[in-house]
């Protein structure tokens, strides 16, 4: 579907205006340009833009078309909400329990109220479950953004106030400049961070190899057009599936930032080829006292004699130190420092290839219960010349996969 704007919409976003006394900005093919400041960006790198858009750019896309919002704006709110953490929960003062209050509880990626999801949606029984899942939070979040454009018209910064204090009403607080209500009340802070997210994301998705599905075209019309890429000719061919949404999910001691785009790309083409849509990251790169704990859980679990047919010689001179406490009677802190400890001696890399340089070997582990299909995935894996080891269950805790970057 395309969003075409509304020619007097987009005349009214292209020059200088505001709400009431506030500051004044306009919309521009760079981003929302504020009078007297212009452009403004985050500091650095785009990297939490560039991240979200990379995790969740299907889920977005189809989102934005279904609603008719701009992708820049779905981008901006992940980020400014929750910066792109999937099972990120904002508790509001007075909650109680979901049931009881489910308009004091926004959990997901879009921080969107339960209540909030539930009227936006029209699904009564959505719960703080289905919204930690990222399509629903999109989706929901989006729902919403496009339930309130009557008033927001889809101007960024009203966008960002609606959606932060359900609705726009008037501050005149001095530190307030774009004199919206928001959250802290009588600051700018809230929006301040979305219009520089915002801005990220033109500048991101403008640049990136997935298109977004509605763009700023939407807003400005012709204006807001991206230009095309050129592209050399090439022979024609068979038009192609729409390939099948991947969802990548990260456990509570995996670090996103870990996993390298190239990384990222190859594990999505491997699902994609194995007919999985999602997985769950449990490992990536590991300082000492991480592969100390690491290693300390699975000799625990599965013995001194399972974990030295996995090791090499350097990582069996750890498994003997633990060998070593145990048979001394020694408490589990006291046997994780000294194998810590033996780990920084012997060189981490030596002993873990999750403590090699993630921008050199990318190493990571993937949990057996989200691969729904074990013997097609590592077919797809021994398949991947771009993979350059696997190492699979029982003969390790998880699917581990090195991917030279």
């Amino acid at each position: 579907m395309t969003t075409k704007a509304k020619p007097g919409r987009a005349k009214k976003l292209a020059e200088f205006h505001g709400f009431r006394d506030s500051v004044r900005w306009r919309l521009t093919p760079r981003g929302l340009h504020v009078e007297g400041k212009g452009v403004e960006r985050t500091p650095g790198r785009p990297v939490t833009v560039t991240n979200v858009w990379e995790d969740y750019a299907d889920h977005v896309n189809s989102a934005a078309k279904k609603y008719g919002v701009p992708c820049h704006l779905i981008v901006a709110t992940i980020c400014t909400e929750s910066r792109g953490k999937a099972d990120a929960i904002r508790l509001e003062p007075g909650f109680i329990s979901d049931a009881a209050t489910p308009h004091q509880v926004s959990p997901g990626l879009m921080q969107t109220l339960i209540s909030t999801a539930r009227s936006a949606l029209d699904r009564p029984g959505i719960n703080r479950r289905w919204l930690l899942k990222p399509r629903n939070s999109i989706h929901a979040g989006t729902a919403y953004i496009a339930q309130q454009s009557a008033s927001t018209k889809l101007d960024p910064p009203l966008v960002a106030c609606a959606y932060n204090a359900g609705s726009l009403r008037h501050n005149n607080s001095p530190a307030n400049r774009w004199k919206l209500v928001q959250f802290p009340i009588g600051t700018s802070e809230h929006c301040d961070r979305f219009v520089k997210f915002f801005n990220d994301a033109v500048h991101v998705l403008g640049r990136h190899d997935v298109e977004p599905a509605v763009s700023l075209e939407a807003l400005l019309g012709d204006a807001g057009r991206r230009p095309p890429k050129p592209r050399p000719p090439a022979p024609k061919k068979p038009p192609k599936a729409p390939a099948a949404s991947v969802t990548i999910a990260f456990g509570p001691s995996a670090n996103r930032r870990d996993l390298r785009p190239h990384s990222r790309r190859v594990l999505t083409d491997i699902l994609r080829a194995a007919g999985l849509r999602d997985c769950t990251i449990t490992s990536t790169s590991r300082k000492p006292a991480d592969q100390a704990r690491v290693m300390f859980q699975n000799l625990e679990l599965l013995g001194v004699a399972s974990q030295k047919a996995l090791y090499g010689p350097f990582g069996d001179q750890v498994i003997d130190v633990f060998a070593q406490g145990k048979r001394a009677g020694r408490s589990a802190a006291r046997i994780q420092l000294a194998m810590e400890r033996k780990i920084v001696e012997l060189g981490p890399g030596n002993v873990s290839r999750h403590a090699a340089d993630p921008k050199v070997l990318n190493v990571f582990d993937i949990a057996p219960t989200s691969i729904r299909n074990p013997r097609a995935f590592e077919r797809a894996v021994l398949k991947e010349r771009r993979v350059s080891k696997l190492l699979t269950p029982p003969n390790d805790p998880g699917f581990h996969l090195e991917i030279p970057q």
